[in-house]
């Protein structure tokens, strides 16, 4: 522990962690954003697939940037996402990442 404390500064690690989690909460409002215009219907469908696309470079460039997770935490999550135990939501979860206009329920 000590050695590894000695060859990463904790703080930046944080930090870095911090930062992506901020530019993740980011593009999840820009993608119920695209959601919502999509709905609406006021906007081309070539210019909402060119947000679209921007949209998944910029969710690239933020994975890219982001701190590796440890590896016991990548171990469990690999195992989780094997099992679709993540991977799958019920329409009433679904309806929650929704703007209130947009949910069924």
């Amino acid at each position: 522990m000590n050695a590894y404390t000695k060859s990463h500064d904790l703080g930046v690690v944080a930090q870095r962690h911090r930062q992506a989690a901020a530019d993740l909460w980011l593009l999840r409002e820009k993608y119920l954003s695209l959601i919502t215009d999509l709905s609406i219907g006021g906007e081309s469908l070539d210019a909402l697939k060119a947000r679209r696309d921007e949209l998944l470079d910029e969710l690239h460039k933020v994975y890219t940037r982001a701190p590796a997770g440890a590896s016991r935490a990548r171990a469990q999550t690999w195992h989780a996402l094997r099992k679709g135990w993540e991977m799958s939501f019920s329409e009433a979860e679904l309806d929650l990442f929704l703007p209130h206009a947009l949910r069924k329920g």
